[in-house]
C-alpha cells in the first residue's frame, strides 16, 4: 500500500509513520512542506497524486482570545489543518477516479471538531470545518470506492499537548474530567487509523477517541 501522511515529524502523525513502516510511506512534515505554503502545496501535487491512502495528521493550534486574533494566525489555522486536506484530498481523488482504483482518506480532526473550547477559534473552527468536509467526501465519492473518515482524539499525550501534563494540578483536572479517568496515547489513535483503512464499510464516520470525556461534565 502507497500511504501519504502529513504532520509525520512528531505525534500521531509520527506513531502512524512508524506504524505503516513496512509500506511505501511518503511521510511529510513542516520541513518538508509547509501546509500554510498553498502554492508549495499545489507544487507537491503536481509530482504526488498516486496514493492508496492518505493519513492527514499535521495540526496546528492557537491559544488566543478571539477578539485578538490576527487574521494571519486564523488563515494559517485554516490552511494547515483544512485548506492543505481538501487540496491533497482533491488530487488524489481525481487520480483514484481517474485510474478507477479505490482510495482510502483519514483526517485526524479533534473532539474539538465538536465543541468549543477557551481561545481556540481558528483550531475550532478548522475542526469542525475538517469533519464537515470529510463527510462531504465519503457522501460523494462513496460508491467510487473512495472512502474518506476521521477520527477525533480528546487528550492525547503528544508534543502539541505536553504542557498540559507538566503541571500536576491541570493534570489532575483532566483526569477527573475523563470518565476511564486517565488520557490517551498515539496508539489508540493508530488503532482506529488501521480500521478506517481495513474496514471496507466504514464511510463519513468520525470515530471518537477521548475516553468519554464529552459525554459528560464533571460538575
Amino acid at each position: 500500500m502507497k500511504i501519504l501522511i502529513t504532520g509525520a515529524a512528531s505525534g500521531i502523525g509520527l506513531a502512524c509513520t512508524n506504524h505503516y513502516r513496512e509500506h511505501e510511506v511518503t511521510a511529510i512534515d513542516k520541513q518538508d512542506l509547509d501546509l500554510n505554503d498553498l502554492a508549495a502545496v499545489n507544487q507537491f501535487i503536481e509530482k504526488n497524486n498516486d496514493y492508496d491512502a492518505f493519513i492527514h495528521c499535521a495540526g496546528i493550534r492557537e491559544i488566543e482570545r478571539p477578539d485578538q486574533l490576527a487574521l494571519e494566525v486564523w488563515q494559517k489555522g485554516m490552511n494547515v489543518n483544512l485548506t492543505a486536506s481538501f487540496l491533497l484530498s482533491q488530487s488524489l481523488i481525481k487520480q483514484a477516479l481517474a485510474d478507477e482504483r479505490p482510495l482510502n482518506i483519514v483526517n485526524i480532526a479533534s473532539v474539538s471538531g465538536f465543541q468549543a473550547e477557551p481561545d481556540r477559534a481558528a483550531y475550532v473552527a478548522s475542526k469542525y470545518a475538517l469533519i464537515g468536509l470529510t463527510k462531504q467526501l465519503a457522501y460523494q465519492y462513496g460508491k467510487e470506492a473512495i472512502r474518506v473518515n476521521s477520527i477525533a482524539p480528546g487528550i492525547i499525550e503528544t508534543p502539541l499537548t505536553q504542557a498540559y501534563f507538566e503541571n500536576a494540578e491541570f493534570s489532575a483536572r483532566i483526569k477527573a474530567a475523563i470518565p476511564v479517568g486517565y488520557w490517551g496515547t498515539v496508539e489508540h489513535v493508530v488503532s482506529l487509523v488501521d480500521m478506517c483503512l481495513t474496514n471496507t464499510y466504514i464511510n463519513g464516520a468520525v470515530l471518537v477517541c477521548d475516553g468519554g470525556w464529552t459525554i459528560g461534565r464533571n460538575i
